[in-house]
């Protein structure tokens, strides 16, 4: 996916730890350059998100770990 097709709120299937899951996006954000890299001046991309499964927090540091917007009709995969 491209980071313009990804809504916060929105429910994707994502690859975490190996295992096809659905993820919510908390958040995107833009983190500035490293401290010890002064010759980069490009601000990067992070999409906060939370594994529904498990409950668990984690950082996408690229749209293209999100596969698909998840079903709305497949709801809960337990």
């Amino acid at each position: 996916m491209k980071i313009a097709d990804v809504q916060v709120g929105g429910l994707y299937i994502a690859k975490v730890s190996g295992v096809l899951t659905t993820v919510r996006v908390l958040a995107i954000r833009e983190v500035p350059p490293a401290w010890h890299n002064p010759n980069s001046a490009r601000w990067r991309t992070r999409i906060d998100v939370v594994n529904e499964r498990t409950g668990r927090k984690t950082t996408f540091s690229s749209a293209a770990k999100l596969r698909r917007p998840a079903q709305a009709a497949a709801g809960k995969e337990h």
